[in-house]
């Protein structure tokens, strides 16, 4: 980026706010959830608390991901093209590709907002009949502007839509000298590109792998077991006996530790300074539930 470049933020507040909210919820439910399923729930009701813990599990490092993605997200606009960042989404468009720019609210087009879009968080791709594909990389409808561009359109949200509009008309009088080159990168990308690491390729599997052989071998003792202890006391006595189906939680702290270590990892993989940090990650990842498995085992023989 040259000393050209011009930087513009989203609309962040509500979207924050919107956010923070939602992860103190979700986290809230979760520990009455678990809290529910350790104490009195039985039966159907413990079975409908672990579904909605999985659920929860999975659902909350989502919203996290796209607060993340909402406080580093910006619009760079250079001579020589623009470049989008959110998240790890990051689209970079030469100035001779962009066709025109428009305010969504003055286009006169009606448009439709992707699925799981919410303030803070208007992400993806929608058909529009008279536009075509619109991508969408925006916080706030109210300040929504179009890019038209040989291939598609992006709407996008800048805090302040006048001066961008001023500034891009300014840039595109001036011309472009050395147009940027065309890029585009999607967090599927990114995971491709973790893939092909020659410790995460076996790391991540490993991962994901014991989780599931967690998941096959409680199932198999539960079912196998009306009662079981829930542990170990420090003089190494089993705990009293309890329904065994409240040992799911032992594969429910499994997958939460999958998707806290895989998350976090990815996290820190992007930077080449902190790969050892993502590899150890992954490598916790691979002897908890190991250990997890074998902690299964050895309750299995004290019904």
């Amino acid at each position: 980026m040259d000393q050209q470049s011009q930087f513009f933020y989203p609309e962040r507040g509500r979207g924050v706010l919107l956010h923070g909210l939602m992860l103190v919820f979700l986290v809230l439910i979760m520990f009455a959830a678990l809290w529910s399923t350790t104490s009195w729930a039985e039966g159907s009701m413990f079975v409908l608390f672990m579904i909605l813990i999985v659920i929860l599990t999975a659902f909350i490092p989502f919203v996290f991901y796209r607060l993340y993605a909402l406080l580093n997200a910006r619009y760079i606009l250079e001579r020589d093209g623009l470049r989008l960042r959110w998240g790890l989404r990051t689209e970079d468009i030469p100035l001779t590709d962009i066709e025109w720019i428009r305010r969504a609210n003055e286009s006169g087009y009606s448009i439709q907002l992707p699925v799981f879009s919410w303030p803070g968080a208007f992400l993806g791709e929608k058909s529009n009949i008279s536009l075509g594909s619109i991508e969408f990389i925006a916080s706030d409808l109210n300040k929504l502007i179009l890019i038209a561009t040989r291939h598609k359109v992006y709407a996008i949200s800048p805090k302040n839509p006048r001066d961008f509009e001023l500034a891009f008309q300014r840039t595109f009088e001036m011309g472009s000298l050395f147009p940027i080159e065309s890029r585009s990168t999607r967090p599927t990308a990114f995971i491709q590109q973790v893939l092909k690491d020659r410790f995460s390729r076996y790391l991540l599997p490993l991962n994901v792998g014991l989780t599931v052989l967690l998941w096959l071998v409680s199932g198999f003792i539960i079912a196998n077991n009306q009662q079981l202890p829930l542990g170990f006391s420090p003089q190494g006595v089993p705990l009293e006996l309890v329904g065994s189906q409240q040992l799911l939680l032992i594969p429910i702290l499994g997958l939460f530790v999958l998707v806290l270590n895989v998350v976090l990892g990815l996290f820190f993989f992007r930077q080449p300074d902190f790969y050892l940090i993502a590899y150890l990650l992954w490598s916790g990842g691979v002897i908890t539930p190991f250990l997890l498995v074998i902690s299964m085992i050895i309750l299995s023989f004290y019904p």
